[in-house]
């Protein structure tokens, strides 16, 4: 998920993994901020991996740790925003 502001296009990307059978929660795998986030999502598009813009989303996410778990507080954001990339595959 990504957010626009400033000189870079994005202003958090944070990446997310998630196996519905065997994980509890989606977990945070990677993340950038400014010019890191334009990377991220750069590399993301280059190997096919869907990028979903929710800013609002976007910066709670970037809070989370790397290889955490999101908090409950996010499944429901989150849930919407995967079953929207199911109907896109």
């Amino acid at each position: 998920m990504v957010s626009r502001k400033g000189l870079s296009q994005y202003q958090y990307a944070v990446g997310l993994a998630y196996e519905a059978t065997n994980d509890e929660a989606p977990q945070v795998m990677v993340k950038g901020e400014d010019r890191t986030a334009d990377e991220v999502v750069r590399i993301a598009r280059r190997f096919g991996v869907p990028v979903v813009e929710r800013s609002e989303i976007s910066e709670l996410l970037y809070g989370i740790p790397l290889d955490e778990r999101i908090p409950e507080d996010l499944y429901e954001a989150v849930a919407l925003i995967l079953t929207e990339l199911k109907s896109f595959q």
